[in-house]
């Protein structure tokens, strides 16, 4: 779990402070230090006095200079007596020099830090084991779904499937929505949209040939729809040295003629999707889902070879052979890039025929050729479009918008990532009319969308289980809920008669269908205020049963799954249930899902590049601020959609840099909007924001926040700039907290309860 930490220390030891802090913070944990917080004006004493109560562990710096800094001296009193009298948090030693410790701290043990630093290492090691001397989050949920144990659920990416069961990885995530799978299995091309762990790399490779061909029961077979998997990547630019990310300026093609590295991507392209092909063929022939003779398979690879090169001298043999030839092209392109851009050589390309027109009439040997193969629809399955720079995504545009009736292009791509509705043909590639757009996040705010969720779910931990050999009769038993009220009774009215504006004796005195609606109401947000009010804490909020743990899932097919995997682990670890009926007790479904919320929360610093810290804080902040609402409000508690106000301002560039965060948010799953963002656009160079977003509800469970968004929260651009600021973070969330204890929406109010409960 995250940790709250104060570093105390005197000024002249700020370099050793800083530099723990930073580490602390790459750790995971919430750490305070006042040279990074304090401005000038602040109050000292009551920023003292807010840090040490609200810290899990106080980490004292003794030197030398301790006993002249008058401010550590009382921060050092305060610690101790908040960790004697008030149970508060502990207070850790750790001398920087040989100084004596004074009575007071005589009887802790201490860490002893090198003056040349020499053993920081060991040491800081040493106070993580004091600050969490259980295993964190992250490291059980690694534990649990490590590969070779017994645990069904540990397979959470398609890759994990392809390596040995491509059949599973088709039955087990083939939804049963047939609003997507239509949209997927249709010759029209289509655009797959989501934040990690939606999966759009399975939905694509359960499309691939080999997954339809095994599939026991499906609305297509290859006869009808012939998929080949290509993950898209920026390909020879980068192996010519360049380093700069997708979305960037591109400043290395200064100098350089953009069509012709247009081009030179092209034919590179065009040379991918036949290798992708072909070997999809090839395995194909080999599993013998079609069948193809060795003469049929000479005179294709002959066929091919003719309306690449244009002559039939040196044609391959055999489907082997061909694909060795598409190896041999693919480097040579490559080749020709590195000298053509980097060197400046005068070299030509390879082959200046690959290109649309030519892929579409090997397609149509394909037909020819393998008779079973003669009606169907070809599918290029492109992985990963957001890894792409602007000019490569318009040859891919190119594929979508001229590629139909002879093959049609499915793509997935990450949420909030930049795109470009541009061809290279300055064509304008146009939502509807050229494409489908399939968003995977599922909102599990609406009653027909959560059950179609809850019904995939369903299927695929059925599929799951069954393909494991365990005994499982239905999501019921598996994951019972809880039906008792998890707080003591008197205490969760007294809150529900509060947030009513009513006394206990006034509430007992309603009629009984205004006490229920009451509860219902305000029942949620009560549990809350008992469990992490001034008196509360003694446990973590429990979440339990089918409904519980769809809904927080927030619509990610990977975070249910990782609540499962997580149970499983923490009821069996490495023991085989065998023949019992597998069933989760509420108990362990808790520990899950706090145990998978804390392990997101604690990985944003490393799985997001460069702006992963600040946006770990930043989410703390604002589930700090929706708390705040949460627990001191007097009438709208649940308030956990956040409405941008002056949404046009994030076009200014003033506000780039909370633009780019709230992209990236998007784009990594850490936030939600209603109806996800607009994918190719037509007709316009900019992608507006959206109006509306709200913290996805994995982080609920760390956050102390509830995952039901109830009432609209408003905030500006400026708001969230100055929280997302560092200069200016501290004071923007005491404002921004001060505002929650009575902030009331300008618009009218909306009441959303989750789909299922009544009113």
């Amino acid at each position: 779990m995250l940790k709250h930490i104060f570093i105390s220390h005197a000024g002249e030891d700020s370099d050793v402070a800083e530099r723990l802090a930073g580490d602390l913070r790459n750790a995971g944990h919430e750490t305070r230090i006042d040279k990074q917080e304090l401005k000038l004006g602040d109050d000292l004493i009551q920023w003292i006095n807010k840090s040490v109560s609200d810290a899990h562990t106080v980490v004292i710096l003794f030197s030398k200079h301790t006993c002249k800094a008058k401010f550590q001296e009382r921060e050092i009193s305060s610690s101790l007596w908040s960790e004697i009298e008030q149970s508060g948090g502990r207070c850790v030693v750790i001398k920087l020099d040989d100084s004596p410790l004074p009575p007071v701290l005589g009887s802790k043990v201490f860490a002893q830090l090198a003056p040349d630093l020499s053993n920081y290492l060991e040491v800081f090691e040493e106070l993580c084991n004091a600050i969490m001397p259980s295993p964190t989050a992250s490291s059980i949920v690694a534990e649990a779904l490590q590969k070779g144990t017994p645990n069904p659920f540990w397979r959470v990416r398609a890759e994990f499937f392809e390596q040995e069961l491509p059949r599973l990885l088709a039955e087990t995530f083939s939804p049963p929505d047939a609003m997507k799978m239509g949209a997927l299995e249709a010759m029209k091309p289509c655009l797959i949209e989501g934040p990690r762990g939606t999966g759009k790399s399975m939905l694509l490779l359960s499309l691939r040939a080999r997954n339809l061909a095994s599939r026991k029961s499906a609305s297509k077979d290859i006869t009808q729809l012939f998929g080949f998997y290509l993950k898209l990547s920026p390909g020879a630019v980068c192996n010519a040295g360049v380093s700069a990310a997708p979305d960037s300026d591109l400043q290395w093609l200064q100098g350089i003629d953009l069509v012709q590295v247009t081009d030179a991507f092209s034919q590179e392209m065009v040379t991918c999707l036949l290798e992708s092909l072909f070997a999809e063929i090839a395995f194909c022939i080999e599993q013998k889902y079609i069948s193809c003779d060795a003469d049929a398979q000479k005179g294709l690879a002959e066929d091919v070879y003719r309306v690449i090169t244009g002559t039939p001298e040196g044609a391959p043999g055999t489907i082997d052979e061909l694909m060795w030839w598409f190896g041999s092209v693919h480097s040579r392109l490559a080749e020709f890039t590195r000298r053509k851009f980097i060197y400046r050589e005068n070299v030509s390309v390879p082959i200046a025929t690959l290109d649309i027109v030519m892929f579409k009439r090997v397609v149509k040997r394909v037909k020819d050729c393998i008779q079973r193969l003669s009606n169907t629809v070809f599918v290029a399955l492109c992985d990963e479009y957001e890894n792409l720079f602007p000019f490569q995504q318009k040859v891919i545009n190119g594929f979508v918008k001229a590629g139909p009736p002879d093959f049609s292009v499915k793509i997935a791509k990450k949420l909030g990532s930049s795109q470009t509705s541009a061809t290279t043909t300055a064509e304008v590639l146009q939502e509807i009319h050229d494409y489908n757009r399939v968003p995977l996040v599922y909102d599990v705010e609406d009653r027909q969308q959560l059950s179609a969720y809850c019904r995939l779910l369903e299927h695929m931990t059925s599929n799951t289980l069954r393909c494991a050999g365990l005994v499982y009769e239905d999501m019921a038993k598996l994951i019972p809920s809880a039906n008792d009220l998890e707080v003591e009774g008197q205490q969760w009215v007294a809150q529900v008669a509060k947030l009513g504006k009513l006394t206990c004796e006034g509430f007992g005195q309603l009629p009984e269908e205004k006490q229920r609606n009451l509860k219902v109401y305000y029942g949620e947000a009560a549990i809350y205020r008992v469990l992490y009010g001034r008196k509360g804490r003694q446990r973590d909020k429990r979440f339990s049963g089918f409904q519980d743990l769809a809904f927080l899932s927030s619509g990610v097919i990977r975070y249910f799954q990782e609540f499962l995997g997580v149970a499983f682990h923490l009821q069996y670890g490495q023991r085989d249930p065998g023949r019992e009926l597998l069933a989760f007790p509420y108990e362990a479904q808790t520990e899950a899902v706090h145990i998978v919320s804390r392990h997101y929360l604690t990985t944003l610093s490393r799985n997001v590049p460069s702006y992963g810290e600040r946006l770990k804080y930043y989410i703390m902040d604002i589930g700090d601020c929706l708390r705040e609402k949460l627990l001191r409000h007097t009438s709208e508690p649940e308030g956990g959609r956040f409405t941008i106000v002056n949404p046009e301002f994030l076009e200014r560039p003033q506000f780039a840099d909370l633009r780019k965060a709230i992209n990236l948010g998007i784009r990594e799953g850490l936030f939600q909007t209603g109806e996800g963002r607009p994918a190719f656009r037509p007709k316009h160079g900019v992608d507006p924001q959206p109006t509306e977003f709200n913290i996805s509800r994995i982080y609920a469970p760390v956050l102390q926040i509830s995952a039901r968004l109830r009432w609209r929260t408003n905030i500006s651009c400026q708001d969230l700039l100055e929280l997302w600021t560092p200069e200016s973070r501290a004071d923007a969330k005491k404002k921004f907290m001060k505002k929650m204890r009575t902030f009331r929406p300008t618009n009218q109010q909306t009441l959303c309860f989750p789909a299922g409960e009544e009113s």
